[in-house]
């Protein structure tokens, strides 16, 4: 790997860690992914790569199904 490689690896990854915030509840580690439908889906930031932008189904894991406060944060439709 050169240096400028490295270099863009390093920003990537700085970027990654700049969106990930905590659950106002159980204080977990989430990221902010965009669904198909265009919404924003809390996701739990151990399943996100740092090239991820749009959730994926079997891929990551929706926040909503492993904080336990969810129905608290979920909108109603």
């Amino acid at each position: 790997m050169s240096f400028e490689e490295a270099a863009d690896n390093e920003k990537q990854l700085e970027a990654h860690e700049r969106r990930i915030v905590r659950c106002k509840s159980c204080n977990a580690r989430i990221i902010f992914l965009l669904t198909p439908a265009g919404k924003r889906c809390p996701t739990d930031a151990d399943t996100v790569e740092p090239e991820d932008e749009t959730f994926e189904w079997g891929r990551h894991v929706s926040h909503f199904t492993t904080c336990p406060d969810a129905n608290q944060h979920r909108r109603s439709r």
